[in-house]
């Protein structure tokens, strides 16, 4: 489900540090690849015969005795090279092999590893986890391992306190422009070298599809900004080579106090579906989600609303009619 505005946090913290000690489950020092967000990952990583599927391996982290206090975090900074729909299946259809998601373990009084649970995984190419160590060590030792089979690179590990007090101001812009149009595909390689997630050079474009065509109505091009004004199962139906280009109003926003800095935050609500044969309805738009569909594909009784105001979206908005391309005789 999308998430709401509630449920976003931010993070005001300071005298971030790195771990004193960092090794994997070989026993190998990884700390240097750990201390900077620098695009070095810890890339110790056995394959196995499908993607995003590794032999289980650890990382051992050594923190301070801080670690564990009330308003303490362990941030990880890294990515995650997925399985697909595809390989899930085969996945499901076997017991040797298995995909085991992290968990955050430590030492019991006898030097053991207790689980503490699931954490989670940075869910793209760049992302920062937020784990609270608030009371997690059972004893004085203050070593965590995380422990999983995904193929997930760890970019950089700190511990961080939450700032004692924190002024701020949140200013929300509206889009002030939206068009939709024909881009092209950006060049991919790798950031960071082999063991990065695929990049885009955006500079480098070229017309031609490495992606078969997803049939259906997309939406056609032009001004779009009505469909980006609210959460309202009204929303840009892109295909591959589409971009949207979306301009905001900074007039609205305050002038910056001295000693402050601004950050910008990207929020949207969407869905995305690729073409993997066993992705439900993947190669085609159709049938559409909506907030309140209860599965994918629909359940008995769901259907996209066939209210007025959608039918009118629908007949607006979504004459794009892409087809299967000619074959070639």
């Amino acid at each position: 489900p999308p998430m709401r505005g509630t449920d976003l946090k931010l993070f005001h913290v300071v005298r971030r540090r790195p771990p004193r000690s960092a090794m994997n489950e070989r026993g190998g020092d990884v700390l240097a690849e750990l201390k900077d967000h620098d695009y070095r990952y810890v890339s110790n990583l056995t394959p196995r015969r499908y993607q995003g599927l590794t032999d289980p391996h650890d990382l051992v982290l050594e923190l301070d005795e801080r670690a564990g206090a009330p308003g303490t975090y362990l941030f990880l900074r890294g990515w995650i090279f997925p399985s697909d729909a595809s390989i899930n299946v085969a996945l499901s259809q076997q017991k040797a092999l298995k995909s085991e998601m992290p968990v955050i373990e430590v030492r019991d009084a006898r030097g053991q590893w207790v689980s503490r649970g699931m954490v989670g995984f940075p869910a793209g190419k760049d992302k920062t986890m937020v784990i609270d160590l608030a009371g997690i060590f059972p004893t004085r030792d203050r070593h965590v391992r995380i422990r999983t089979s995904m193929a997930v690179y760890w970019d950089q590990a700190s511990v961080t306190e939450a700032a004692a007090v924190v002024t701020r101001t949140m200013t929300t812009l509206t889009p002030a422009a939206a068009v939709l149009h024909f881009r092209g595909f950006s060049r991919m390689y790798r950031r960071g070298g082999r063991y990065g997630p695929h990049w885009f050079d955006y500079a480098d474009v070229t017309r031609e599809s490495p992606w078969r065509p997803i049939t259906g109505a997309a939406t056609r091009f032009g001004d779009v900004l009505p469909l980006l004004e609210r959460s309202d199962d009204q929303y840009i139906v892109m295909v591959p080579g589409d971009e949207a280009t979306v301009e905001f109003d900074a007039a609205a926003l305050e002038e910056l106090r001295p000693g402050w800095t601004r950050t910008f935050f990207l929020y949207s609500d969407g869905w995305i579906k690729d073409s993997d044969l066993n992705t439900a309805h993947g190669t085609t738009v159709e049938p559409l989600p909506y907030h309140a569909v209860t599965s994918y594909p629909y359940a008995p009784g769901d259907a996209y609303p066939t209210d007025s105001a959608r039918q009118r979206y629908l007949r607006e908005y979504n004459t794009r009619v892409i087809g299967h391309p000619r074959q070639v005789q």
